[in-house]
């Protein structure tokens, strides 16, 4: 079949890397896949030859107002959905699933839309949520990354929708667990409120004393780097907390470190998580909504979920890893069983599967 996918690619993040990943998979699966990128084209993540891009996400060059910026895309997406007349849609952001609506079902097939975060989230409490729920009612197939996401929608949502979660793929015999570990505890995501590394600060702080020789780092780029580092130099860890910009190597920077640290408030599917588990690092995370950390973590067994904002909790958490390496090692070695069950061959069958359900509808 001929499917058409839709990329934001802002950057490093785990919906760009997903969109990707699904493009080439669907493509090596015998798919005629176009990646359609319709704002910004910034990921670092290979695109496979096989996929072809149309890149559009100059359209909204020199234009400053964010309603134009809008109209440019849907002018764009609308200009390539006509030429491509593909059968199937795949969006992973709402703006661009909202904007097939505009198009009729004869030019546009049909339309998947994959859910890439929290749905509870205050942002889809006005007018973006209204566009949310009479954009999903008309799809025609939804996917979710976890159960708990599926759970908030209705039940003729749910009927026509599918869990598949993302997949990782992490080569075990360059990243075997280390003997010796480093005395590092890690965190990577973007320096933003929804990741709440303010709290992961404050634990290390409750806990330094305790690990002298131990310090946090911190990979990520976002808007709260100064607050955060402000906090830092008034918790006096300037010596002990490092900030580090995102990277294309970062599994060589971090597979060798003792422990690695989810404090997200909420979370899609925390592909950061899902690497870390793969790498064989102890893992924490928060129960983050809508319940795609507690998906991957069995608490006590490959890793250890604490409750969202509790810094004594997660400082109990981190203390016992650190202190208790029978414990850490053996939750690290059973978090790499998430090669096994999140591998990408049987993820990406299920969306191939799906899709040609979707396509018999």
């Amino acid at each position: 079949m001929k499917i058409v996918t839709v990329g934001y690619l802002h950057g490093a993040g785990g919906a760009e890397r997903q969109i990707i990943l699904l493009s080439n998979q669907l493509a090596l699966r015998g798919h005629e896949v176009v990646l359609c990128v319709l704002a910004e084209n910034k990921s670092p993540y290979p695109i496979d030859n096989k996929v072809r891009i149309v890149d559009v996400s100059d359209v909204e060059n020199g234009t400053k107002s964010s309603i134009g910026k809008i109209y440019k895309r849907l002018v764009a997406f609308r200009k390539v959905i006509k030429q491509e007349r593909p059968d199937v849609i795949i969006h992973y952001n709402l703006q661009s699933a909202y904007f097939c609506l505009t198009l009729s079902s004869k030019k546009r097939g049909k339309v998947i839309y994959s859910e890439r975060g929290d749905p509870y989230d205050a942002e889809y409490s006005g007018l973006l949520g209204k566009i949310r729920d009479y954009t999903i009612k008309r799809m025609d197939g939804l996917v979710f990354q976890s159960e708990g996401a599926r759970d908030f929608f209705s039940d003729d949502v749910i009927r026509k929708s599918i869990v598949i979660h993302n997949s990782v793929n992490v080569p075990q015999d360059k990243y075997p667990i280390p003997k010796i570990r480093e005395k590092r505890i890690i965190n990577v995501g973007r320096f933003h409120p929804q990741k709440n590394q303010k709290l992961l600060i404050n634990a290390f702080s409750k806990i330094s004393k305790s690990f002298p020789d131990y310090v946090l780092e911190m990979y990520g780029d976002g808007d709260l780097y100064d607050e955060l580092k402000k906090q830092v130099g008034d918790l006096g860890l300037d010596e002990k907390v490092f900030f580090h910009p995102s990277r294309k190597d970062l599994w060589d920077c971090i597979y060798k470190a003792s422990l690695f640290v989810l404090s997200s408030d909420f979370e899609g599917m925390p592909n950061a998580l899902m690497e870390a588990m793969a790498l064989g690092l102890p893992c924490i995370s928060t129960d983050c909504r809508p319940g795609g950390a507690r998906s991957l973590i069995q608490d006590g067994v490959n890793g250890m979920i604490v409750p969202v904002g509790n810094v004594d909790e997660l400082a109990k958490a981190m203390t016992l890893c650190l202190s208790k390496k029978d414990i850490s090692e053996k939750i690290a070695k059973n978090a790499r069983t998430i090669m096994e069950t999140h591998c990408e061959k049987a993820l990406f069958d299920k969306w191939s599967d799906y899709l040609k359900l979707v396509l018999l509808r």
